[in-house]
């Protein structure tokens, strides 16, 4: 993912105005074009760190590894209802929060986002 990313950026048209006005090709590369290749990049990392919470239920069921997913797991079959309320509750202000810090790192990467 990431080489398509700067294979995409680095033959935009603003890389190819960097390298016309002659400047180095690592900066190109480190100033122009990595930075803007980085901002799909850092979303989908996130997203998949959140999948990672998702998937925790299943491993650690089948597994009976003690977290999350197991308390859970356990939590449904007992219905156990504030206990499913929490966890769910944790696993989606883990989320939120993961996207909000993404959101924010953003536009440090690309300052058009800002705008």
């Amino acid at each position: 993912m990431t080489r398509s990313l700067m294979l995409q950026e680095l033959s935009a048209e603003y890389v190819l105005a960097a390298r016309a006005k002659g400047l180095s090709e690592a900066r190109v590369v480190w100033r122009h074009a990595l930075g803007n290749a980085l901002v799909p990049l850092l979303t989908a990392t996130a997203l998949s760190y959140a999948y990672l919470l998702e998937g925790a239920v299943l491993t650690e069921t089948v597994f009976a590894w003690p977290g999350i997913g197991l308390y859970v797991t356990q939590a449904l079959f007992s219905a156990d209802l504030p206990a499913v309320l929490g966890a769910t509750t944790v696993i989606g202000a883990c989320f939120v929060s993961l996207n909000a810090l993404v959101d924010s790192l953003n536009p440090l990467l690309d300052p058009r986002i800002s705008r």
